[in-house]
């Protein structure tokens, strides 16, 4: 029965839609005692797994006992911020007589849905640099992942999620959309831009992407919302500024003052980031805390150090990244244990409503509407890869009929991967290296 279960969430496609994407087919392949539902949310404006957990809560429960009766664990928690009155009214409902599943109220600080701190705060445990949470005894899932195992195990595959449109738009929403959706059509919906010169941000505000293209972007597996921002705004210059523009001035006004580290929610945990250590070793060529990583190969680029932390604002959170990212290309790995948890962690958590003053988003920090009724887009593109793996391999030709969850792209043989599905009834009208894209009927 297990091994159908996870048959089941392979071909519907399921992958981590929370984060990297990782194919849970895989991921569920283990034996923890815990499984937790990460239902935090902490990005500020998203609202997707707001409106999922109110939607769907039945779903996301009887995903979670899916989870439990395919790994074995002992006992389910649902972690969701006590802030959400509703989501958590309806789930305890849909939880009622689930002797295995718990619910655990979390304050509304950011970076909650880490998974580090979610560990830690549903089990007191803290994983290892460089470890996966099963080696603290626990899986890590979000609200919309077990939605789609929930899905799965009915034979439905992924063919949409939710997502938020935020920011500079004329009715800012969140809706569950077809997997493919052009981000120009959801933008439309919202009631189009309320800015000429804007940029687009795929994700939340402190972790996700500016686009470069955003007239060629669409809804993927892991899109949980797009926020469009004045070009001009803070944010947007500290995330695409360049590089050696923003060393520059980290030399020349860098104070040294270590409060980037102190303010770090992985440092305070244990996990030897320290910040400071690399704004020491870049701006004052001190080679020293570069050698061997420890200071960088545990950070979550959450950006706290960035936009909290920095009261020169400089953007160490950049540099960590960096320094990171190359000690991961030279397949650099942490040998250092977890620490202390520092006895000061509950009160270094930043309340997400200071985060929202200090980045400018007070404006954007609304009541969004939950539009349930949208028109689907005539045209989809489904891309190949939306996972972490290799690209799925065109199952389809063009000018061949599909219907709405057949399968399109599948994974090759014997590679990491999750297969791909039509999200609406239509003809295949480009099928290349990147992409599927069909028109609806």
């Amino acid at each position: 029965m297990k091994e159908q279960l996870l048959d089941k969430i392979r071909k519907a496609g399921v992958v981590g839609a929370g984060g990297a994407g990782f194919p849970a087919h895989v991921k569920l392949n283990c034996s923890p005692d815990t499984v937790i539902a990460n239902c935090a949310e902490c990005e500020p404006i998203i609202k997707s797994d707001k409106y999922l957990m109110e939607e769907y809560a039945d779903e996301i429960v009887s995903g979670l006992e899916s989870v439990l009766f395919i790994t074995g664990a002992s006992r389910a928690v649902i972690a969701v911020k006590q802030k959400n009155q509703t989501a958590v009214e309806k789930l305890k409902r849909a939880m009622q007589g689930k002797k295995k599943i718990a619910l655990h109220l979390l304050d509304n600080y950011y970076p909650a849905g880490d998974e580090q701190q979610i560990i830690y705060e549903v089990t007191g445990r803290v994983i290892p640099v460089g470890d996966i949470p099963i080696k603290a005894g626990c899986v890590v899932l979000n609200a919309q992942t077990l939605y789609h195992i929930s899905q799965a195990v009915e034979k439905q595959p992924v063919t949409g999620r939710m997502v938020t449109v935020g920011g500079e738009v004329q009715s800012p929403m969140t809706a569950m959309v077809p997997i493919g959706t052009p981000i120009s059509y959801l933008l439309k919906l919202a009631g189009g831009t309320t800015v000429d010169d804007y940029a687009m941000i795929l994700g939340g505000p402190l972790m996700g992407r500016v686009s470069s293209h955003p007239e060629q972007e669409v809804v993927t597996k892991t899109t949980n919302g797009i926020i469009i921002l004045p070009s001009e705004h803070v944010l947007v210059q500290k995330k695409t500024d360049d590089f050696d523009h923003q060393l520059m001035i980290a030399k020349a006004a860098c104070c040294q003052c270590n409060y980037c580290t102190l303010i770090c929610p992985r440092s305070n945990l244990g996990l030897g980031v320290q910040p400071h250590k690399i704004m020491q070793a870049l701006t004052l060529h001190n080679a020293g805390p570069l050698a061997d990583g420890q200071a960088a190969l545990g950070c979550c680029n959450c950006g706290l150090c960035t936009y909290v932390g920095c009261n020169m604002g400089l953007s160490p959170g950049r540099f960590v990244t960096a320094v990171r990212q190359e000690l991961l290309a030279k397949k650099v790995k942490s040998s250092q244990k977890p620490g202390m948890v520092n006895v000061f962690r509950n009160e270094s958590k930043v309340p997400s409503k200071r985060l929202i003053q200090r980045m400018g988003l007070t404006p954007y920090d609304v009541d969004i509407r939950y539009a349930d009724a949208l028109e689907t887009p005539g045209t989809v593109r489904i891309l190949l890869k939306q996972h972490i793996g290799a690209p799925c391999v065109p199952a389809v030709e063009e000018g061949g009929m599909v219907e709405a969850g057949q399968c399109i792209g599948s994974m090759a043989d014997g590679s990491l991967g999750a297969d791909i599905h039509a999200s609406v009834k239509g003809t295949v009208t480009a099928v290349n290296a990147e992409y599927i894209e069909i028109s609806r009927i």
